[in-house]
């Protein structure tokens, strides 16, 4: 029996093939070889020995990879928190009725995210610089001496770091926020003013409780994009001082690149990835409780 190969079925499967060639090699083979490596020890990037949780255990260890971890639950929270809050209020500011130029505002808030971030790491450092920078010289046309040394300081390195996160993300979450408030049908806040409910009110009662499911989105992608905070601490702190900015990301970068530990760089990883993933089932459990509470 002679087997016919139909072109047109067949068509899909060869425009799909590159793509599909290229996400086994450079997508999932390093997922699955990180996570092989990550037990065992290597010895000149080969496979020397197999050695279990021995690398988990080794980096559970070290103080350092302790204090990063916490550092990077603090940025996270703190970060979402200001973040969200203030993303919310932009996204209220650019749809009220009363207000004009709505597109302009828009572009303004979304702009800092196009920024690239090594760019935006080196205009923070020279706002906060001691000399030279725009606070200094603020402070100095009412007379101010400005001598704060903000990145000597661990809690003023810290805050700088959240200020500028919070400045170019607020935009963009922003835009998600005011896609779920234009999906809000109009006739419940005129129902609302007709009960008398005053702007409060309406935010409390109709327009929070329908952004939930679009809340819930930008705290399981932010809070995955903060777990990957690098580039910003990285340059205006390496990671000082004394480790007060330290992320797991730049964890991860010094112990697989900077000491060439390549399985213990695996298995930070793949800790890393646990502490996002348990992040993101909490946020969608505790949406689909108060759902169900709701109800």
């Amino acid at each position: 029996m002679k087997t016919h190969i139909d072109g047109r079925k067949a068509a899909p499967y060869f425009f799909l093939l590159p793509f599909l060639v290229f996400f086994l090699i450079f997508r999932l083979w390093p997922i699955v070889w990180s996570f092989l490596i990550s037990f065992f020890e290597l010895e000149d990037g080969s496979i020397a020995s197999f050695i279990g949780l021995s690398n988990y255990a080794t980096i559970f260890k070290d103080p350092t990879f302790i204090k990063s971890i916490w550092n990077t639950i603090y940025f996270v929270i703190v970060y979402n928190v200001i973040m969200i809050f203030l993303a919310i209020l932009l996204a209220v500011f650019c749809n009220s009725p009363i207000i004009g130029c709505k597109k302009a505002y828009r572009a303004v808030f979304f702009s800092p995210i196009a920024m690239s971030l090594p760019v935006v790491a080196v205009v923070f450092d020279l706002i906060f610089a001691r000399n030279i920078g725009f606070i200094t010289s603020l402070l100095g046309i009412f007379g101010v001496e400005y001598n704060y040394r903000i990145f000597a300081s661990m809690t003023g390195a810290v805050w700088a770091v959240i200020l500028m996160r919070v400045w170019r993300g607020a935009g963009y979450y922003c835009a998600y926020f005011l896609a779920g408030l234009t999906s809000i049908p109009e006739e419940l806040y005129e129902s609302a003013m007709i009960d008398g409910a005053n702007s409060f009110q309406q935010f409390w009662k109709i327009t929070l409780p329908l952004l939930k499911p679009m809340l819930v989105f930008v705290i399981i992608m932010s809070t995955i994009l903060s777990f990957q905070l690098f580039d910003e601490p990285w340059i205006l702190t390496q990671g000082g001082p004394a480790n007060s900015t330290l992320t797991l990301q730049m964890y991860l970068y010094q112990t697989s690149f900077l000491k060439q530990d390549f399985s213990k760089g695996a298995a930070v990883s793949y800790v890393m990835t646990l502490l996002m993933l348990a992040a993101s089932v909490v946020s969608v459990s505790r949406q689909k409780d108060s759902a169900s509470g709701r109800r």
